[in-house]
């Protein structure tokens, strides 16, 4: 278990011992404590996402436990405060905040069943942050007329933007909803799912084609929206314009040849660096019929990517004629791009 998965794992650990500790009135200042406890547990959520985004250690687990350990957090904790005598927090506004998870889980699995995948955003992240402040707010429960005030406003604005953050899922999401798993293909959903994910976090993306020669921007380009996300798709296919359009050093190619982790590391950077861009992606490759070697035979194919966290690039094979490789390898960054986009 890496470290990320570890701090999700604490979170969880801690949801417990929140809860017992905020019922001991018999502890002194248990309110405190409590407190302090659930604000440890905000830490983790904060620091689990941001050491598995830097250090690429996005794992299944990771993916699935993160986002059930955000919403026990704070569920668990509302569900507390109705519980207690003279709360400030309505009831109404715990069902809210309870019956948006549910829906946004919904559709998340009506999305999954169609391959695509659909990532926190701008307003889901805003409305966790306001939710967890405002928890910590009534667990210390400060009994004066300014922390009264600050308590009310918490309350309202956080099922403001549960509601807000519930309608802007369903209208971005609404093609998935109101769809059927046989309108679209597999790629063009995951397309739409990465188009979808980066305009939400406001990331944009550059791609370095070699063997595709702009199969894989083509393939994004067709879902609408698509310009808001896209900042340039570079056609990289004989090593001079490697060299000169993304930067990669002769030496490079000459060592290790345009068809190697180190050319496809240099064609991401070089793509990122000049573009401007949050993510680069890079493609190089023997697509067939010709070229290939014993170390790399045709179908081997590096796929790199750059972020400003990451840089580095992974060896594939596929198999086929040249067009089914090239399609192949068209699907396999897809499938990369959206498990990277869904966690940002």
């Amino acid at each position: 278990m890496n470290l990320p998965n570890k701090l999700t794992t604490l979170r969880i650990i801690l949801i417990p011992i929140f809860v017992a500790i905020y019922f001991l009135d018999m502890v002194t200042y248990n309110q405190y404590i409590a407190a302090t406890i659930y604000i440890a547990a905000c830490i983790t959520d904060f620091l689990d996402g941001y050491i598995a985004r830097k250090q690429n250690l996005i794992t299944n687990f990771g993916k699935f436990m993160d986002p059930l350990a955000d919403k026990l957090l704070v569920n668990i904790a509302l569900i507390c405060f109705v519980t207690t005598p003279d709360n400030p927090l309505p009831v109404w506004v715990v069902i809210i905040i309870i019956a948006r998870d549910f829906i946004i889980n919904g559709i998340r699995l009506v999305a999954s069943d169609n391959g695509v995948v659909i990532a926190a955003d701008y307003w889901g992240k805003i409305k966790t942050t306001c939710q967890m402040v405002m928890v910590v707010v009534l667990i210390c429960n400060f009994d004066n007329y300014v922390f009264n005030i600050i308590e009310l406003v918490l309350i309202y604005t956080s099922a403001l933007l549960t509601v807000i953050s519930l309608i802007d899922c369903i209208v971005k999401n609404r093609n998935v909803i109101l769809g059927t798993p046989n309108e679209i293909n597999s790629d063009t959903k995951k397309a739409n799912a990465i188009v979808n994910n980066l305009i939400n976090c406001n990331k944009t993306i550059t791609f370095a084609e070699s063997c595709t020669g702009g199969l894989l921007c083509s393939t994004i380009i067709e879902v609408p929206g698509a310009s808001k996300i896209i900042k340039e798709s570079i056609i990289t296919y004989s090593n001079e314009a490697k060299i000169h359009s993304l930067n990669v050093e002769p030496s490079i190619i000459e060592q290790y040849t345009e068809v190697s982790n180190q050319c496809a590391c240099q064609m991401a950077k070089g793509a990122r660096d000049n573009t401007g861009s949050d993510i680069a992606i890079s493609v190089t490759g023997y697509a067939g019929p010709d070229g290939g070697n014993d170390e790399n035979p045709v179908g081997t194919v590096y796929i790199g990517v750059c972020t400003d966290l990451i840089c580095n690039s992974k060896r594939y094979e596929f198999k086929g004629n040249r067009n089914m490789i090239r399609k192949q390898i068209v699907t396999k960054v897809l499938d990369l791009l959206v498990e990277m986009t869904s966690d940002m």
